[in-house]
């Protein structure tokens, strides 16, 4: 996972304001009463064995009840917590819960994470896992402790694969929306940036869908293109070059979220000069092409509508 030089008060306390805003509370609460999963905010730096994310689930809070936890929880949370540094990501863990952290970023970094899941995406039977078995042995558990737990694992949340996956989608839809309010905080706390980098970006996210040149920008905060390009590298972590393609690649995953928006027109909306250009970026910093990312998602949609209508005709 990629950070730049950045302090770690500074960053408790974005994270703090990200976590108690109004925004996040209420999306949380009508994510939780629309589809009776809760999801959680989790820090990236901080150990998975010191982060509480059991989602509910009665067999991860009663597993995960001891003083240090079971430690193949906090591996699955590691790993997700690594894999998950620029994309979503789902695992499943020896339990055959499955559970996914999505990025809040910022830039080239990841401040955030959310995270939903502890879901078994089909039944998981009635026979307990030989793994399961293994972790019951190596907690000392007694026979009376076992069907315990046995039974809090059978009794786990089912629902299909599809379902799980348009939750997923929602949020990370949602986290797009949660980027928006981590820019503000980020500029809010940028005070110990140069005053020309915190002008220059401003500058910048006013402007992405103009022409934005390296000598446009230090003119606008009014040094050389030098001592700029030096400056700016420093304080962000980054080129001029590469921030402004990182925000205009931002702006066009929310406007693809639109079914109605052309890539084409997207690509020149954000500010891109051409459309090769605009597919490099993309897929530098999306990992995917913007016609690929596009499809994903009206896949996803399309999954979600006949679920819908299953559920329609259920009722």
């Amino acid at each position: 996972m990629k950070y730049c030089d950045t302090n770690a008060s500074t960053d408790e306390r974005i994270f703090k304001k990200l976590e108690e805003s109004p925004f996040f509370q209420t999306y949380k609460d009508a994510f939780q009463a629309a589809t009776g999963l809760p999801i959680s905010l989790v820090r990236p730096r901080v150990n998975a064995e010191s982060q509480s994310t059991c989602h509910g689930n009665s067999f991860c809070q009663k597993i995960n009840a001891g003083k240090k936890g079971c430690a193949q929880c906090v591996a699955t949370k590691t790993r997700l917590l690594r894999d998950a540094s620029e994309r979503t990501e789902t695992l499943t863990c020896f339990a055959g819960f499955r559970e996914s952290m999505v990025p809040v970023r910022f830039g080239e970094r990841s401040y955030a994470f959310l995270s939903v899941g502890e879901i078994f995406t089909s039944d998981p039977g009635k026979a307990v896992p030989a793994e399961l078995k293994e972790v019951f042995e190596g907690m000392g558990l007694d026979a009376n402790s076992r069907r315990e737990m046995t039974a809090l694992w059978k009794n786990g949340r089912v629902m299909s694969r599809e379902q799980y996956q348009g939750i997923v989608t929602l949020l990370a839809a949602f986290a797009l929306q949660l980027a928006e309010l981590l820019n503000r905080l980020v500029t809010e706390e940028s005070n110990a940036e140069p005053e020309v980098v915190v002008k220059a970006k401003r500058f910048v996210n006013a402007n992405l869908e103009e022409k934005i040149s390296l000598e446009s920008v230090a003119g606008h905060v009014g040094v050389s293109p030098y001592y700029f390009c030096k400056v700016f590298k420093q304080a962000a972590g980054m080129t001029l070059t590469e921030y402004v393609n990182r925000r205009r690649v931002e702006w066009a995953k929310r406007l693809l979220l639109n079914p109605r928006s052309r890539v084409t027109e997207v690509a020149f909306d954000v500010g891109f000069q051409s459309i090769s250009q605009f597919n490099r970026s993309f897929l530098k910093y999306v990992g995917e092409s913007p016609t690929r990312y596009r499809e994903t998602l009206e896949a996803r949609s399309s999954l979600r509508s006949v679920e819908k209508e299953k559920d329609v005709v259920a009722a």
